[in-house]
């Protein structure tokens, strides 16, 4: 044999034994037969290649391979190798499960009974059932004792418990505090009566404020232009007063108030003087009338009235008869003519207002 074929030889069984090994270090022994079988899952969540298949948790194969279906490319299949002298009944299911608090995941192959001539071929497909945590680690039969002995456990808790919250002769906190917490709900539950009463009498007069307060919001909506043209037209005097430099016109007001009060105070003491004037006026007015000093005596003496008003007529007299008969008062001859004597008028101003007088 040539060294050429020796060297062939040697690569073709260290290749062999590589793939040997790779697979040993997968689960899957090429020496020993094994069967293949499908199972289809919704949801693997982490199961990976490798991963044990056990009977009672003994490891009878490993996950071989795992894709999605072709014809929906949302079922999972799961391809596992199986021993091949475990015989699978027809009915048997894989429950896929959590082996560990980590997340790792494994296959377990449940079935009742045997088979002999009706059992499971390599590449048919089991049925597939997903176990939640607690279902993976407890049993259905354990679990459901132990929910029974859970209940039973706090039955018994309840019904103590129960006993301390109802009797009232109890002095135990907690039964006080329960107590008075359903006190509390009472009266909060006697509140809400009341105030649904209170809401049901005031519905229709809340009724009415929110049709109002409507009708003031359309009143807002329908006047939207005038209320804006408002406010425009008091920004621009808001601008106006603000160019028109306000504080200058403030302080200038300032200033006529100011000169306004001095001419105030002025008019005051005018005020004060004339008032004066007025009652010392007044006192010489009431001295007049009581015939007291110069002027009273004058408006109180009859007999110097009397002389007055004679006195008064006289000289009236006098100016009429003077504008009446001048001649008899002014005697003048330019050529030496003889003045005719005065004659007696028939009507005599003073004979006629004696007369008139008298």
């Amino acid at each position: 044999m040539s060294k050429e074929i020796r060297i062939g030889l040697l690569a073709i069984v260290a290749i062999a034994v590589l793939i040997w090994g790779y697979k040993y270090l997968l689960g899957q022994n090429l020496l020993k037969a094994s069967n293949k079988y499908y199972i289809e899952y919704t949801n693997i969540d982490n199961l990976k290649v490798s991963d044990p298949v056990s009977i009672n948790g003994f490891d009878v194969g490993t996950v071989q391979d795992i894709y999605l279906k072709p014809e929906d490319f949302k079922t999972i299949v799961v391809v596992i190798d199986v021993k091949s002298e475990v015989k699978l009944p027809p009915k048997t299911e894989a429950h896929l499960f959590n082996s560990g608090m980590m997340g790792s995941k494994a296959i377990r192959l449940e079935y009742s009974g045997v088979c002999s001539t009706d059992c499971l071929t390599d590449g048919d497909y089991l049925r597939g059932v997903e176990l939640g945590f607690i279902q993976s680690m407890i049993a259905t039969e354990e679990l459901n004792q132990y929910l029974r002995t859970i209940k039973q456990g706090i039955g018994g808790v309840m019904d103590t418990v129960n006993t301390y919250l109802m009797d009232e002769t109890s002095d135990n906190e907690l039964g006080k505090t329960v107590r008075d917490l359903s006190a509390t709900i009472s009266n909060l539950k006697y509140t809400t009566l009341q105030l649904n009463e209170m809401l049901a009498r005031s519905s229709a007069n809340l009724v009415g404020t929110l049709e109002n307060l409507e009708a003031v919001t359309q009143t807002f909506e329908n006047n939207g232009e005038v209320i804006s043209n408002t406010l425009r037209n008091l920004n621009d005097l808001t601008e106006q007063l603000k160019v028109g430099r306000l504080d200058s016109t403030v302080v200038k007001t300032n200033r006529t108030l100011a000169n306004t009060e001095d001419a105030i105070v002025s008019l005051q003491e005018t005020m004060n003087s004339a008032q004066k004037t007025f009652s010392e006026l007044n006192i010489l007015v009431k001295n007049m009338n009581s015939g007291e000093g110069t002027l009273g005596g004058l408006v109180k003496d009859q007999e110097l009235y009397d002389n007055l008003s004679s006195a008064t007529r006289n000289l009236d007299l006098l100016l009429q008869d003077f504008r009446l008969n001048p001649k008899r008062y002014v005697n003048v001859s330019v050529f030496g003519k003889k003045q005719k004597d005065y004659a007696l008028p028939e009507t005599d101003p003073a004979t006629t207002d004696t007369t008139s007088h008298n």
